[in-house]
Parts: structure tokens; C-alpha cells; sequence
């Protein structure tokens, strides 16, 4: 269960990414999105995920440092003490009451298990799009984009981006299986500091095979571009 949470974790906070060979509009919608996000040199925040599912709630809270659109590290003090560090391709799992480490590279589980690479930074939610064909419309004040994938994929049969016009902003995010159900949706909230948009908070619905579950995903005490040092990005 831990495994798939973590999964659908990463999916609501899909990393930045480059676009090429794309529809004029669309792409000149995603670089004003891009704009953005790519103030954003570095960030620090306290994250607080309450989980409800079946009538049981579950906290847990950890610490998030960013850098750039490659280098992560998580961590998780409750329920399990817990890091987590990518930087690049490369993912150090450590378990902090037992010590067990382990490196993982993410390139060879990808290439073996079909998965896409969403990223691991939650200043930019438009990682997935690299791997889709992509449609935009307009409805209302927002921006619909809607991608299916470019390959056929066993997780994935669509996912749907609104945008809110005005401030170019990923305001939610559905995602669907290839059967047309829904998996997943998120709405997130900003905040402004330093005169840039930062994430605040996503409000998630993830269904598992265990049932739906709601997902809060609260960002405090946020700070960026203040400078965060290489080494707390080590894998090794």
C-alpha cells in the first residue's frame, strides 16, 4: 500500500519538462505557465498530507527541498521516519529507524516497467505532458488542455489540465485509465511570495483498490530562492 501511495503521491505532483513539435497556441499557453514556474530556483516548505479513507484519517508530516527540476528530498517524520532523495535519475530510499538504505535508478525502472517520469517537484505539475498528444480548448475563464497518450499505457488513458487564464495557473487536474474511469483529481491553491506563484495546496481524490481516497496536502512556512546546498541532494 505504502509503494502505491508513493505513486500516486508523485503523480499529484508531476515535475517541469520541455515541449517540443507542439500546436503554436498550446505551446505558447505551456511557456506562460513555464514563466512562472521557472522563477522558482530552489524551495523549502513544511508539508502536512492528511489521508481519509474508510472512515480512518491518517497524518503525515515531513519537510520537502527542491532544486532546480532534478534534485528532490522528503522527509517524513510520521507515521514512518523516513527519507527520500532524488537527484537525477538516481532515488535513495532511507529508512530512519532501521538505517536500511537503498539507491535505486529510476532510468532502468522505467525502461523495465513501462512507467512514465512525472517528475518530483510540486513547482511545476506539467511533467506528464511530454508523453501525450495534446488538445486545448477554452471554457469560461479557463484553459482546458487534455492529453492521451502518445504510447499505449497500461496506467494511463488520458489526463486533463485546466488552467486559469488570468494568472496561467494548473488549477486542477484529472487523470483517467485507459477504460475511461476516473483515477485521480486535484484542485491546488497558491500563494504569492517574492511576486511568484507557489504551490499552497492540492485537495486530492485518488481511487486504489482499496476504495477512494481524500488527500490534503497542506505547504507551510514555504521558502524560495533562498539557496539550498548540494548536499542535501547526495545519493549515494
Amino acid at each position: 500500500m505504502g509503494k502505491k501511495l508513493a505513486v500516486l503521491l508523485i503523480l499529484l505532483l508531476m515535475g517541469s519538462t520541455v515541449w517540443a513539435a507542439l500546436d503554436p497556441a498550446i505551446e505558447d499557453l505551456l511557456g506562460k505557465i513555464k514563466s512562472n514556474q521557472s522563477q522558482i530556483k530552489d524551495m523549502s516548505a513544511d508539508i502536512l498530507t492528511i489521508m481519509k479513507s474508510g472512515g480512518k484519517q491518517m497524518e503525515q508530516k515531513g519537510k520537502i527541498w527542491i532544486k532546480g527540476d532534478n534534485k528532490s528530498r522528503m522527509e517524513s517524520s510520521t507515521p514512518v521516519n523516513t527519507v527520500t532523495v532524488v537527484n537525477g535519475d538516481k532515488r535513495l530510499l532511507i529508512n530512519q529507524d532501521t538505517g536500511e538504505r537503498l539507491v535505486q535508478d529510476m532510468k532502468k525502472l522505467r525502461e523495465k516497467t513501462g512507467e512514465m517520469d512525472f517528475g518530483n517537484s510540486p513547482t511545476d505539475q506539467t511533467k506528464a505532458l511530454e508523453y501525450f498528444n495534446l488538445k486545448l480548448r477554452q471554457e469560461g475563464q479557463n484553459y482546458i488542455i487534455e492529453g492521451t497518450p502518445k504510447k499505449p499505457n497500461i496506467m494511463l488513458g488520458k489526463v486533463i489540465f485546466e488552467i486559469e487564464e488570468a494568472r496561467h495557473l494548473p488549477v486542477k487536474i484529472s487523470i483517467y485509465n485507459p477504460k475511461g474511469a476516473l483515477v485521480s483529481s486535484s484542485t491546488i491553491e497558491y500563494q504569492k511570495i517574492k511576486n511568484i506563484w507557489v504551490i499552497k495546496e492540492n485537495k486530492a481524490m485518488v481511487k486504489t483498490p482499496q476504495g477512494s481516497m481524500n488527500l490534503t496536502m497542506s505547504f507551510n512556512n514555504v521558502k524560495i530562492n533562498e539557496g539550498i546546498s548540494d548536499n542535501q541532494f547526495k545519493v549515494d
